[in-house]
């Protein structure tokens, strides 16, 4: 019978591994999982020889996450990764599996990686803190907790979860706004098109008549000749003051006022401040019930509300509760957060069910969130109809005018 090398992680999460006899694989899965440990890898023990290396021979390169990788492919991979370890596959068979499945390059050379470094007596945790770029610190820490309570596959699901509604939100947003998008840049372009290419032909044909123009038509005119005379300037202009206003932002600072200035937009300042909460809820919800210590939990999630602003008052409230203190009260000081939230905190705080009222409080937002963006999507779409007519009208109107009195003016 062979020899196999096993290794795995008891409830505390520290590494056991050894050699055991048998004739399949499969029994000592079942002997391990009897004992009540979490497989990383087993291996049947053969004698390899060394083969010569040789001009051809390429060394493997190791595998790095350099680019981000979408939330998509991270919530196939989380689930697809819980699904095969809560089935008793052993974690480092999971990966080699999924490592041949997933379309995202960045995130199957991170796979390869990690597999190299579990191999290597690395806990999947620290494997996957090398790839910050593929893998935030909410994964790392969730799974971290996973593996030093033996939760591993259900910790998977939650992330998997949490993805999921993110994603879903996201998609409803874009989807809901994309229509309206495309028919605001048709109109501009068309707008524009008229400005620069119709007006000066009738401009031409204006000049012949030696006669005043009405101040309509004087104006649209004088304005087509300043557009066409800066065009060039302003094209060249255009993609440096994009640049310029995008490493403002970038700042402390510019990021701090540009996110105070989206939070004061009317109906689009309601619907930035909703999704910023239910980004807080639903990463703190999860981290929670994965057994995340609630001081560290907070410190992860004030870093992916999406929002300066809040990130700011989450400080106050991790530095509150540093102090011994609750959430709900310094969570009420900020004035960030509507009252219900502040309510539905307190009340989990009060109960020990502060994980489920979060969850609550990301679904009820997330509705909000949604129906914010389908009405916005309903107003938007007959405004920009409504304001291409005036405005192509007028533009209409303004260039016949001349034409319509110059007739009238013969027919006397």
């Amino acid at each position: 019978m062979p020899d196999f090398l096993y290794k795995a992680r008891d409830k505390e999460g520290n590494l056991v591994q050894g050699t055991m006899v048998a004739e399949l694989q499969s029994e000592i899965v079942e002997i391990l999982q009897r004992r009540g440990l979490l497989i990383t890898s087993i291996e049947e023990i053969v004698t390899k020889q060394k083969t010569p290396k040789t001009f051809l021979s390429r060394p493997k390169k190791k595998a790095g996450g350099s680019r981000r990788v979408k939330n998509d492919d991270l919530c196939i991979f989380a689930r697809q990764l819980g699904t095969l370890l809560n089935a008793g596959v052993p974690l480092l068979r999971s990966l080699s599996v999924l490592g041949q499945q997933i379309g995202s390059i960045p995130l199957q050379r991170a796979v390869e990686s990690i597999k190299e470094d579990i191999q290597s007596g690395s806990t999947l945790r620290d494997a996957l803190d090398k790839h910050p770029k593929v893998f935030s610190k909410f994964w790392v820490n969730l799974v971290g907790t996973g593996e030093a309570s033996g939760q591993l596959p259900s910790v998977l699901e939650q992330i998997a979860e949490y993805f999921e509604s993110s994603g879903e939100l996201h998609r409803k947003v874009i989807s809901a706004l994309i229509y309206p998008a495309i028919l605001m840049s048709v109109c501009f372009s068309a707008i524009l098109v008229f400005v620069l290419k119709i007006v000066p032909v009738f401009a031409e044909m204006f000049e012949g008549f030696n006669a005043d123009l009405p101040a309509i038509t004087q104006s649209l005119v004088d304005l087509s000749a300043i557009l066409r005379k800066f065009a060039l300037p302003f094209m060249i202009l255009l993609p440096v003051l994009i640049y310029l206003m995008i490493r403002l932002v970038n700042t402390n600072k510019g990021r701090l006022y540009y996110d105070k200035f989206r939070l004061h937009l009317p109906i689009f300042g309601n619907l930035f401040r909703y999704i910023a909460i239910s980004n807080f809820a639903r990463g703190l919800g999860t981290m929670i019930s994965s057994g995340v210590p609630i001081l560290y939990a907070l410190e992860i999630v004030t870093k992916t509300v999406g929002n300066r602003v809040v990130e700011d008052s989450l400080e106050v409230v991790k530095d509150s509760v540093r102090d011994g203190k609750t959430i709900a009260e310094p969570l009420e000081q900020t004035g960030v957060f509507p009252p219900m939230v502040v309510l539905m905190v307190n009340v989990g705080e009060e109960t020990g069910e502060l994980s489920d009222m979060l969850r609550h409080v990301a679904k009820f937002y997330d509705e909000r969130t949604s129906m914010i963006v389908e009405r916005l999507s309903a107003l938007l779409e007959p405004f920009m109809l409504v304001f291409m007519g005036v405005v192509v009208g007028f533009l209409v109107v303004a260039m016949f005018l001349p034409i319509f009195q110059m007739a009238s003016t013969i027919k006397m």
